[in-house]
C-alpha cells in the first residue's frame, strides 16, 4: 500500500484527512511530481467538500504548473456543477481555455451539458468566445445537435451567424448534420437574426448543406422559413441539382413544389434531367418531367436525357422518356396531369386509345398510377376497357383500389346494359370481392340499371348476390319504382319476391348477406337458427353456399343443425363451394354437438382423407387411460341405404388416384371408429352371413365333387321319371345295366359299391350337418338372440332359454343393463351353438348312417340313381341359394359396378352353369344326345376347379391369409408380363424344335412341339433328349445342334427367366407383406360390405335394434302439443316466440300417446339407460346394447403408422429458409455494390465541386 499523502486524501475526498493535515501545518498548494495541487486533484474528481475545505485554507487558484489544467478545467472535465460553482465563486476564470482554445463554455456546449452550460453564463461566460478552429459554443451545439444548449445560448444572446474558419455557420451545421430540432429554435423566433441564406466561400446554403446530405425533414424546415431555393453555388449547382445528383427524390419533390425556376440550370452541361437520367433515378426523372423539365435539351457531348439513359443501361428511365416524347397523351395519364392530357386530346389526330409499343393504353396507365380522374375523363370519352396489352392484362387487372372499383363498376354496368348475363355470372363468381353497390354519379346501382336495361335474369343474378332493394338515386327512385314505371314485369316480380323473403325470413336474408351483426342480433332476440324458407334452405345453407365463414360460426355458435337437405335434397355441406374449408369449420366450432352427416364424411375424404379422419376423431371419446367410447356410432354404422354407410364411401371412394385410396385406409380405415363399426357389422349380420353362406358353400363344393364323381360311375343315360317310380317300388335283385364302353361291343360294368356307399356317406354327413349348423346360425346368430343367450349362459335355465326363444317377449327384458364382460359370454354362447350343431348332427344323422350301413350293395346299388338324383338336386338347389345372393348383391353394387369385378363375374358364370346347364344335364332335362358325356365330365371338372378357387374368398376374414388375396392381383400381372417376355422365346425355341425334329417323339405336330417345349421349363427333358439322342448315329450335326439349343433352352428358359419372374414375384411379395396388416384389414372389409349389400334395408334394420322403432302417424296435434304460455319470455320477439314454440313442440310431446315423431333435430332412436324405467315400455326405440359397450384402445392400435409429414415439412421450411437467406443475402450484396459505387461517385462529385473554375465535371 503506497504512502499516504494529500493529494492522495484530496483525490480520494476524505475530508478529515485533510484537515488534520492542513492543521499539521502542511502547505495547501504543494505540487506532486506532475505539478498539480490538492484543489486540482479535488477538481479532478469532483469532490466539492474538499475543494471547500481547501479554499476555507486559502487554496491558490493559479499555484498549479503553467503547462497543467487548472481546477476549473478539470471540474469542467468531470462535469461536477458543486465544483465548477465553487470555484467560480472564489474568482476562478470562466473563460480561461483548455489547450485547444475551447473555453468551459465551448467545451460544455459541445458535449451538451446543458445544466453545466446555464451555470456557465450565469458567471457571464463569453457566448460568441471561439475556439483554435472558429468553432463557437453554439456552432458546435447546433451540429452535435443538443438544443436545450442552443436554447441557453440564443437567450445568451449568441451570434447566430458567427462562423468558424471554414466559414460554416451554426445553421449550416444543423442542415448539414440533420438537427431539425436545432433549426427550429435558431429560426423559431421572430426576433431571430439567424440568416437562412446565409452560405460560405462556395456558395453553399444551409438548404443545399441539407439536399446534398439528403435530410428532407431539415429541408422542409429551411424551406418553411423562405430559404432561397433558387441559390447558384460558385461552380452552378442549386439545391434541386445537387439532391437529384444524390436521388433524394422526396427533396426533389419539396423543392419543385416550391420553385421549378432552376429545373434546367445546368452544371457542366448537364440538366438535373440528364442526372437523374444518367443514375436511373426514374421517379426523380418522373418528378422533373411532371414540371416540364426539357427532354430534348442537350450536353456538352450532344446526349439528351434518353441518350444517358441507354447509355448507362437504365430501361425504365429510358421507357419513360420515351413515353413523354412519343406518346404524350400517355405520358400525362400516368402522370395524373388532367389539364395537360385535355389539351392533348384537343389536338386533331390523337385518339383516346393510343397505345405505346407494350401495348398499352392511357387507361391502363391511369390504373396503374391510381388516378381516377384521368380515368373518369378518359372512359367518358370513350377508353376502350377490354383492351389488352402484350402480356395480356387488362385496365381491370392492372387497376387496385379506387381505381379498380371504378372499372369494375364500369364493366358491371356495361355487362348489365348489353344483357351479358353468364359473363356477369362467371365475373362475379371469380371476384368474391366485386362490389355490385357502387353507384354512378347519379346514385344509379347495378340493380338499378338491370332494371332499366329490363334484364329480368340479371335483376335475379344480383338479387341472390345480396343487391340492395332500398337504394336511391338522386332523384329518390328505387328499383322497384323503376321496373314499374319501365313496366319491366319480370324484374318487378322478382323484386317482389326478394322484398317478400327479406321481410318474412330476415335471419336468412342477413346470413346470406354476410351480416355478423345483424345475424347475432336477431338470434339474441330469438329467431329459429334452424328455420327454413319455402324451398327448405336454412340460414347455414344460405351461409354455406356464400362461403360467409363470419355467419357460420355464428349459427354454429347458436346451435345450428347441420344435418337435413332442402326439397331438392341439398345439404348445407353440398352447396357450400369450399367443402374442405367448411368441414374444418364444423370441427372447429361444433365439434361436441356435431351429429354424424354421411355427405359431408364422403365429400370429406374426396377431398382430403385427412378430413375424413378428423371428422371420425371428433365422435371417439376417451374414458381414462385405457377405454373408449363411441358417439353416433348408430349414423357412423348406417341406418340407411348401404350406399351412404361411412363403409360405403370408404371402400368406394369416387378416386381414380392410388395415391387417395391408400391414403383413405390408413387414415380412416383403420379409425377405431371404422374397426368398431366392422366388428359390429360382424356381430350383427356378417357373422352370421358368412357362417351361412360357408356352410352352403361346402354343400356346393361337396356336391360337386361328389356329382361328377357318381357321374364317371354312371352306366348309361336315366331316366328320371322312370328312377322315381323305382325308388318307390324297388326291385332289389335287379342288376345294374350294362353300357358299352368298348369299340368291340364288349360291356363292362363300372359299379363299385364300397366307394359309392363312402362317397355317399361323405356326402350325407355334409349334408346333415350344413342343414342342423345352417339352421342353429340363422336363428341363434341374430342380435337380440345371441344377447339374449349370453344372458342364459351367464344366469340362465336350459329350459328358461327354451321358453324364452319360443315365447319371450324381448321388450320385457331390462335392456339397460351394463354387463361388463358381454364379451366372454357371447363368445361362450357361440361356443355352445357349435356344440350344439355338433350334437344335433349326431342325433339326426347317426340313424341316417345306421340304415345306410344295414343296406346291402344290392340295394345300394338299386337306389345309386335316385341318390345321384338327389345330390343333383341339391347341388341344384346350392347353386340356386348363391345365385339369389350374387343377384341380390347385383342389385345392391349396381349391374356395372358388379361386373366389373372379374371374381363376380366367374361366380355368375360358374352357378348360371350348374343351374341352366350342368345339372339340367345330369337329371336328363337335357339329354346326352345333345350334349355328349365327354362335354358333361369337362364341365363337372370346370366347375368343380372354379367353385374351389372362388373358396378363396372365404379367407377374407382371417387375418393370417386375408392379405394374400390382394397380392395375388400383383403376382398375377407379374405372371402375365413373364408370360409375355417368355411366350417370345416359346414360340422361338417351338418352331425350331419342329424343324429340326419334325416326326420325332413330342414333336410330331407343331402343337406337340409346343407342349413339349413347354414342359422343358418346369424339368421335363425326357423326350427331348429322346428326340436328340436319335438322330446321333443318322444326322450328327443335327445331334450336335439340338443339345446346344436345349442348353440354350435351359439357360435361357430356367435360369434367366424364370429367375426374372421370381425376382419380380419377391418385390410384389415385399410390397404387400409392408402393408399386409392394412390390406388383411381392407379384405375383411370387403368381405363384411360384400355381405352387407345382399341384404334388404329391413332385414339391416332389424340387425340394428333390440326393438324396432314405429313412427307416428294419424296423430291428433291437439292432444300432443302444450305449449306453455310462460315460454314467450318478456324479451323475445312475440313472431319469433310463435315460430320457437312451433318448433319446439316436438319437445313436449307425451310419449305414452304415441310411438315415434320424427325430427331431425333429434336422435331418431334412444338409449335405453337415458330412459327412466316407466317410460321405458315406451321408448321410441332400443338400439343394440353393443353400440354402447366399452372397448379399450388396445383393440384398435394402427395397424400401419400413419405417415408424419412433419419432418418433410420441416425440411421443407429449412430449404425455403436458405433460399430466403441466399435471395437476402444476394440482395445484401447488391447493395452493398451500389452503395460502393454511389460512394464512388461521390468521391468523384466532390472533387468535381472541389475544383477550380471551368474545371467542373460529371
Amino acid at each position: 500500500m503506497g504512502e499516504r499523502t494529500i493529494w492522495k486524501d484530496a483525490r480520494h475526498g476524505k475530508v478529515l484527512e485533510v484537515q488534520r493535515r492542513l492543521a499539521q501545518g502542511e502547505f495547501v498548494d504543494q505540487m506532486d511530481e506532475q505539478g498539480d495541487t490538492p484543489l486540482v486533484h479535488a477538481a479532478s474528481n469532483g469532490k466539492a467538500n474538499v475543494i471547500q475545505v481547501l479554499l476555507k485554507h486559502h487554496a491558490s487558484l493559479d499555484a498549479h504548473r503553467k503547462d497543467r489544467l487548472s481546477a476549473l478545467l478539470r471540474a469542467i472535465q468531470k462535469g461536477s456543477m458543486d465544483s465548477v460553482r465553487l470555484l467560480l465563486e472564489h474568482g476562478a476564470n470562466v473563460d480561461s481555455t483548455f489547450p485547444d482554445g475551447k473555453t468551459p463554455l465551448i467545451f460544455a456546449a459541445g458535449h451538451g451539458v446543458a445544466p453545466m452550460v446555464s451555470l456557465l453564463l450565469e458567471f457571464r461566460a463569453n457566448p460568441d468566445a471561439q475556439d483554435e478552429a472558429g468553432n463557437t459554443a453554439l456552432l458546435l451545439a447546433s451540429a452535435n445537435g443538443y438544443p436545450r444548449v442552443v436554447q441557453f445560448l440564443m437567450d445568451a444572446g449568441a451570434n447566430c451567424n458567427l462562423p468558424n474558419y471554414e466559414s460554416k455557420t451554426p445553421l449550416s451545421a444543423a442542415a448539414s448534420e440533420g438537427r431539425t430540432e436545432v433549426l427550429h429554435i435558431l429560426l423559431g423566433k421572430e426576433s431571430s437574426t439567424t440568416d437562412v441564406d446565409g452560405c460560405n466561400e462556395d456558395g453553399w446554403t444551409a438548404l443545399i448543406h441539407s439536399a446534398d446530405r439528403g435530410h428532407l425533414e431539415c429541408a422542409r424546415v429551411l424551406v418553411e422559413h423562405h430559404a432561397n431555393i433558387d441559390v447558384v453555388t460558385t461552380n452552378g449547382a442549386t439545391a434541386l441539382w445537387v439532391a437529384t445528383k444524390r436521388g433524394y427524390n422526396e427533396i426533389v419533390r419539396l423543392l419543385l413544389n416550391r420553385s421549378t425556376a432552376v429545373v434546367d440550370v445546368p452544371v457542366g452541361g448537364m440538366t438535373p434531367l440528364m442526372v437523374a437520367a444518367a443514375y436511373g433515378y426514374m421517379s426523380i426523372v418522373q418528378l422533373l418531367l411532371d414540371v416540364s423539365a426539357k427532354f430534348d435539351a442537350k450536353n456538352a457531348d450532344g446526349k439528351t436525357p434518353v441518350d444517358l439513359a441507354v447509355e448507362h443501361n437504365h430501361v425504365n428511365c429510358k421507357v419513360l422518356l420515351l413515353l413523354r416524347q412519343q406518346h404524350p397523351l400517355l405520358y400525362f395519364a400516368k402522370a395524373g396531369d388532367l389539364p395537360r392530357l385535355m389539351a392533348q386530346l384537343e389536338i386533331p389526330g390523337v385518339s383516346v386509345d393510343e397505345r405505346d409499343d407494350t401495348r398499352k393504353t392511357a387507361l391502363m396507365y391511369a390504373a396503374v398510377s391510381g388516378h381516377t380522374h384521368i380515368m373518369r375523363h378518359l372512359l367518358s370519352h370513350g377508353a376502350d376497357m377490354h383492351a389488352f396489352d402484350m402480356n395480356g392484362a387488362t385496365a381491370l387487372s392492372l387497376a387496385s383500389g379506387e381505381c379498380r372499383a371504378l372499372l369494375e363498376r364500369e364493366m358491371l354496368h356495361l355487362l348489365v346494359r348489353q344483357g351479358k348475363h353468364q359473363a356477369l355470372r362467371e365475373l362475379l363468381d371469380e371476384n368474391d370481392n366485386l362490389d355490385i353497390e357502387q353507384p354512378d354519379e347519379d346514385g344509379t346501382t347495378l340493380l338499378m340499371t338491370a332494371v332499366d336495361s329490363g334484364e329480368a335474369d340479371i335483376v335475379k343474378l344480383l338479387l341472390d348476390q345480396n343487391a340492395d332493394l332500398n337504394a336511391k338515386r338522386v332523384d329518390g327512385k328505387t328499383p322497384l319504382i323503376l321496373a314499374t314505371e319501365g313496366n319491366h314485369l319480370g324484374s318487378k316480380a322478382y323484386l317482389e319476391k326478394e322484398a317478400l323473403f327479406r321481410e318474412k325470413f330476415p335471419l336468412l336474408y342477413e346470413a346470406r348477406s354476410d351480416n355478423v351483426v345483424a345475424t347475432r342480433k336477431l338470434l339474441e332476440a330469438g329467431a329459429q337458427v334452424d328455420e327454413r324458407d319455402d324451398d327448405g334452405w336454412s340460414a347455414l345453407m344460405y351461409a354455406a353456399s356464400m362461403n360467409n365463414v363470419g355467419v357460420l360460426k355464428v349459427l354454429l355458435d347458436f346451435g345450428a343443425s347441420i344435418g337435413g337437405s332442402d326439397k331438392g335434397g341439398k345439404t348445407a355441406f353440398m352447396v357450400a363451394p369450399n367443402k374442405e374449408a367448411f368441414v374444418k369449420l364444423i370441427l372447429e366450432q361444433s365439434s361436441s354437438e356435431l351429429r354424424f352427416s354421411e355427405q359431408m364424411f364422403k365429400g370429406a375424404i374426396e377431398c382430403d382423407p385427412k378430413l375424413g379422419k378428423a371428422i371420425l376423431d371428433e365422435f371417439v371419446i376417451e374414458r381414462g387411460r385405457y377405454n373408449l367410447e363411441f358417439r353416433e356410432l348408430d349414423r357412423i354404422y348406417g341406418k340407411g341405404e348401404v350406399h351412404e354407410s361411412a363403409l360405403y364411401s370408404i371402400m368406394h371412394l369416387d378416386t381414380a388416384e392410388p395415391e387417395a385410396k391408400e391414403a383413405v385406409k390408413q387414415y380412416c380405415l383403420q379409425h377405431p371408429m371404422i374397426r368398431r363399426v366392422l366388428q359390429l357389422k360382424w356381430e350383427f349380420f356378417a357373422q352370421r352371413l358368412y357362417i351361412e353362406q360357408f356352410l352352403a358353400y361346402m354343400l356346393l363344393l361337396m356336391s360337386s365333387i361328389i356329382s361328377g364323381s357318381f357321374y364317371q360311375l354312371d352306366e348309361a343315360p336315366r331316366n328320371v321319371l322312370k328312377e322315381l317310380e323305382n325308388f318307390f317300388q324297388p326291385d332289389w335283385t335287379a342288376s345294374p345295366i350294362p353300357v358299352v364302353t368298348s369299340i368291340d361291343g364288349t360291356v363292362t360294368e363300372q359299379v363299385d359299391s364300397s366307394g359309392f356307399r363312402l362317397a355317399f356317406n361323405v356326402w350325407l354327413v355334409t349334408f346333415v350337418y350344413v342343414i342342423v349348423a345352417y339352421a342353429i346360425a340363422h336363428y341363434g346368430l341374430k342380435p337380440k338372440r345371441i344377447c339374449a343367450l349370453s344372458k342364459w349362459c351367464r344366469e340362465g335355465t336350459y329350459f328358461g332359454l327354451v321358453k324364452f326363444i319360443v315365447w319371450g317377449d324381448y321388450t320385457e327384458l331390462d335392456w339397460s343393463e351394463q354387463i361388463p364382460d358381454m364379451k366372454q359370454w357371447k363368445s361362450y354362447a357361440m361356443k355352445l351353438l357349435f356344440v350344439q350343431s355338433l350334437l344335433w348332427t349326431a342325433v339326426l344323422g347317426i340313424p341316417l348312417f345306421a340304415y345306410i350301413a344295414t343296406r346291402s350293395d344290392a340295394e345300394i346299388n338299386a337306389s345309386k340313381d335316385f341318390i345321384q338324383m338327389f345330390q343333383n338336386f341339391i347341388l341344384w338347389l346350392a347353386a340356386l341359394y348363391f345365385f339369389r345372393w350374387e343377384v341380390k348383391e347385383m342389385m345392391g353394387y349396381g349391374t356395372r359396378n358388379y361386373f366389373t369385378s372379374i371374381v363376380n363375374t366367374m361366380q355368375m358364370i360358374t352357378f348360371c352353369v350348374i343351374l341352366f346347364f350342368y345339372v339340367p344335364c345330369q337329371l336328363q332335362i337335357i339329354p346326352e344326345t345333345i350334349v355328349a358325356r365327354q362335354t358333361q365330365l369337362v364341365c363337372s371338372g370346370l366347375t368343380t376347379l372354379s367353385l374351389w378357387v372362388l373358396f378363396l374368398q372365404f379367407l377374407e376374414i382371417i387375418p393370417s391369409a386375408g392379405y394374400l388375396l390382394p397380392m395375388m392381383k400383383g403376382l398375377m400381372r407379374d405372371l402375365t408380363r413373364f408370360s409375355i417376355l417368355y411366350g417370345v422365346f416359346q414360340c422361338g425355341l417351338t418352331c425350331c424344335y419342329y424343324i429340326l425334329f419334325q416326326g420325332k417323339i413330342g414333336h410330331e405336330s407343331m402343337l406337340k412341339s409346343f407342349s413339349t417345349v413347354f414342359f422343358v421349363l418346369f424339368g421335363q427333358l425326357d423326350q427331348v433328349l429322346e428326340a436328340i439322342d436319335s438322330e446321333k448315329a443318322d444326322q450328327p450335326l443335327l445331334y450336335v445342334v439340338g443339345y446346344i439349343l436345349l442348353m440354350f433352352h435351359c439357360a435361357a428358359a430356367i435360369v434367366l427367366l424364370l429367375n426374372v419372374l421370381i425376382a419380380m414375384m419377391n418385390v410384389t411379395m415385399q410390397m404387400g407383406l409392408e402393408n399386409a396388416r392394412i390390406e388383411a384389414l381392407v379384405s375383411y372389409a370387403h368381405c363384411i360390405l360384400r355381405l352387407e349389400l345382399s341384404l334388404q334395408p329391413q332385414e339391416r334394420l332389424e340387425m340394428i335394434y333390440i326393438i324396432k322403432p314405429k313412427f307416428l302417424k294419424d296423430i291428433d296435434p291437439a292432444m300432443l302439443y302444450s305449449a306453455p304460455e310462460s315460454s314467450i319470455t318478456g324479451d323475445e320477439l312475440p313472431e319469433f316466440a310463435i315460430k320457437r314454440q312451433e318448433a319446439n313442440k316436438f319437445r313436449s310431446i307425451h310419449i305414452k300417446n304415441v310411438v315415434q315423431r320424427v325430427d331431425e333435430t333429434q336422435p331418431l332412436i334412444v338409449s335405453a339407460s337415458e330412459e327412466g324405467a316407466a317410460a321405458r315400455p315406451n321408448a321410441v326405440g332400443i338400439l343394440n346394447p353393443a353400440f354402447y359397450e366399452k372397448t379399450t384402445k388396445s383393440e384398435y392400435a394402427p395397424l400401419v403408422e400413419i405417415p408424419d409429414n412433419s419432418t418433410v415439412q420441416f425440411q421443407n421450411d429449412v430449404k425455403a429458409a436458405l433460399t430466403t437467406i441466399k435471395k437476402e443475402h444476394a440482395q445484401q450484396l447488391n447493395q452493398l455494390k451500389v452503395q460502393i459505387a454511389e460512394l464512388t461517385k461521390s468521391i468523384l462529385d466532390y472533387q468535381a465541386t472541389t475544383a477550380p473554375s471551368g474545371m467542373v465535371s460529371m
